[in-house]
């Protein structure tokens, strides 16, 4: 296996008359050596369609998965928390390096497939109601679940009063987007 860094900090001092070097050297091997993008990982009430009143819920602690086209890995993580710095550990018990060639609930996540997941992830069947959330999906578009009613308020700018607006919404999933002009 091949070893590599990006950047070594080190540090030199004389003792009698022998020269220390002290190199900080993060390695890492080849195929970590990758730019991984990190893609969180949210749940989604989902309407069970051969059966009224009920919906399924994702069951994974996946929270994010890290993902390079070009690795041969995905990097699946439960409770992630962003490192203080660039370098992970791979010590790191939240961090799972699994085989990207192998069948996974992460693989199938990644590549959007619903029969891969349905496959291999584990998912729970709740009774109605849907769960109550406002989830953020781009900007200001907003995925709203079992909420009927919504008010938002606008500051004063532009040619907006700065009056509270209110919006009667039907369904269990909507997506609105929401402006203050």
């Amino acid at each position: 296996m091949a070893f590599y860094y990006n950047q070594a900090e080190f540090k030199t001092f004389w003792k009698d008359s022998t020269l220390f070097l002290v190199i900080d050297v993060p390695i890492t091997s080849y195929d970590l050596a990758h730019t991984f993008q990190l893609y969180d990982v949210v749940k989604l009430p989902i309407a069970v369609p051969e059966m009224h009143g009920y919906y399924s819920m994702l069951a994974t602690d996946i929270t994010t998965i890290a993902f390079d086209q070009d690795a041969d890995v995905y990097i699946q993580m439960k409770n992630y928390r962003q490192p203080p710095t660039d370098i992970w550990q791979a010590s790191d018990v939240a961090l799972t390096f699994l085989d990207r060639n192998r069948p996974t609930c992460t693989r199938g996540l990644m590549e959007g497939s619903l029969s891969k997941i349905k496959a291999m992830c584990r998912y729970r069947v709740h009774k109605s109601p849907h769960p109550r959330s406002v989830l953020r999906v781009y900007g200001n578009m907003f995925l709203l679940t079992n909420i009927t009613q919504l008010r938002f308020h606008c500051p004063r700018q532009f040619a907006n009063d700065g009056q509270e607006q209110m919006l009667d919404l039907h369904g269990i999933q909507t997506i609105h987007q929401f402006d203050c002009h």
